[in-house]
């Protein structure tokens, strides 16, 4: 699913009219009887519902709304903020056609007719919010702002029409006043406010409705911001066929743990194994190597002094390594830095760049991939900031920017953890991802994500593809974990341990 700018949105509106000779009226018609699908299905019960609407494109799909309802016997009391030289087009279609059905319109232009209105819509159970669509840009004033301050004051259930009004559709910004909605109907496709919050959060439930746009009309757009869903990994997780066996699933290579660090080392591992890698190695110091034998059955060491190792007999030995996963527990030291930079520049693998291996980039991120080597990073914001030179509080407000910008400088996918996790390529294409929840907020997470990318690398050629899906069962994971459990007291171990369970739904999902 794509996410949407109200400027693309409007050129994909225009090539479906344009060029695939669509009617906007028709257009109009199919998107309001999406929302009167939701209302008749959704709440059933309500025989007399309220629809405030605008002069503009919003306000007719409001209209047509009304005019869809009282055909199945729900009444409507259509209040209009504005006059009726105001209307244009299919707006103004839709208004003459609600007039020659004898429709009730109420005219709202004043404070007087405003509070009228208000009290008619106290007296019904739903209110569908049809002010402003996804051409506002500026925060709303005047009577519209106060309707808007009086929808939220009225404690109704609230349906916005394709977006919450007030909001701008192309920004996660809140600039009040802005109708708290519990669910949006959203049209095509989704809208950035739709997605990302402060925003996304005024929309409540968001439900895409298909209006009936041609797929070509949206791929000529070339967006490059989409939504991971199911369906795009359905080969990652296909069942496996009966003839394979380990040296199928590839031999991931992990390099990392040291001392007091062992857990990240073990973590990673376990990722690795339920993520599907058919042998699993732990490469870390001798004492470690102890420890991540006693505590990962599953796994291998390989015992190396990275301070004294000799480059070429270590890039010998991690040789026969399918993929990389480089950094979870490791020192941050500059001895380890120096040890990570040098091997980099030469580790032929695809890789997986975590933790200390990030941090021994503090200098900047251009040097880390001058190999041209396939490579996924997975910082957190505290990390990427330290390798783009600025603060936390940047990354986080601006996290599309920081997870392309740096895609592009390092040459590589970069996995930007947080809440809404991002993925991003070089060329700019970007992913956000939907599952996950606040119980992930313990320690060791990450360590089981790299180690769970290690094991999708080793078979998956597109990185992109691969870190997309990783992050995603990641997350759908922890979701199963806190529906069995809660959303506190959650482990990294028992997140990687509801893997299979995770791959078990995808599957599930896109055979649906």
């Amino acid at each position: 699913m794509k996410i949407v700018t109200a400027e693309q949105m409007r050129s994909i509106d225009r090539r479906a009219t344009e060029n695939f000779g669509i009617p906007s009226i028709i257009l109009m018609e199919t998107a309001a009887r999406a929302v009167a699908d939701v209302i008749r299905t959704r709440f059933c019960e309500a025989r007399r519902i309220a629809i405030f609407c605008g002069t503009g494109q919003n306000g007719g799909d409001g209209l047509a709304v009304a005019r869809l309802l009282a055909s199945q016997g729900v009444a409507s009391e259509i209040l209009l903020l504005g006059t009726p030289d105001r209307f244009r087009g299919d707006a103004q279609a839709n208004l003459e056609i609600c007039a020659r059905l004898n429709l009730p319109l109420r005219w709202v232009a004043d404070q007087a007719s405003l509070t009228e209105a208000i009290l008619h819509a106290s007296q019904t159970a739903l209110i569908v919010d049809a002010i402003f669509g996804t051409g506002l840009n500026r925060p709303a004033e005047g009577l519209h702002g106060d309707a808007i301050r009086a929808i939220n004051a009225l404690a109704r259930t609230v349906i916005s029409v394709d977006i919450p009004s007030g909001l701008n559709a192309s920004s996660p910004e809140i600039h009040e006043p802005v109708v708290r909605a519990d669910l949006t109907v959203t049209f095509a496709q989704l809208k950035i406010a739709t997605v990302f919050d402060p925003a996304a959060a005024c929309c409540g439930e968001t439900i895409v409705a298909d209006i009936g746009i041609p797929q070509a009309a949206v791929d000529e757009e070339e967006i490059g911001l989409s939504f991971s869903a199911p369906a795009d990994f359905r080969k990652l997780v296909a069942p496996r066929a009966k003839s394979t066996h380990k040296g199928s699933y590839g031999h991931v290579g992990i390099i990392g743990g040291s001392e007091g660090r062992s857990g990240a080392a073990i973590l990673a591992a376990r990722g690795a194994v339920r993520g599907g890698a058919g042998l699993v190695t732990v490469i870390t110091d001798h004492e470690t190597a102890r420890i991540v034998d006693t505590l990962s059955i599953e796994s291998m060491s390989m015992a190396v002094d990275f301070r004294s190792a000799d480059m070429n007999e270590f890039l010998e030995k991690i040789r026969k390594f399918t993929s990389l996963v480089i950094g979870p527990g490791l020192s941050d030291d500059e001895e380890t830095y120096a040890f990570l930079r040098a091997a980099l520049e030469r580790i032929e693998q695809p890789a997986v760049i975590d933790a200390t291996a990030i941090n021994a980039y503090a200098d900047g991120l251009a040097t880390l991939n001058v190999s041209g080597g396939r490579r996924i990073l997975t910082p957190h914001p505290g990390e990427l900031a330290r390798a783009l030179k600025t603060d936390t509080s940047s990354i986080n407000g601006n996290r599309i920017v920081s997870a392309r910008r740096a895609a592009a400088v390092s040459k590589s996918v970069v996995v930007l953890k947080g809440h809404q996790t991002l993925i991003a390529e070089p060329r700019g294409n970007t992913a956000v991802n939907p599952t996950g929840n606040p119980g992930m907020a313990t320690g060791g997470m990450g360590d089981v994500l790299s180690g769970l990318l290690g094991a999708l690398i080793a078979r998956e050629a597109d990185l992109f593809l691969a870190a997309r899906a990783g992050v995603f069962l990641h997350g759908l994971a922890a979701d199963l974990l806190a529906a069995e459990t809660s959303d506190i007291g959650l482990t990294a171990m028992d997140v990687a341990d509801r893997l299979p369970a995770a791959v078990s739904r995808v599957r599930a999902q896109t055979h649906e």
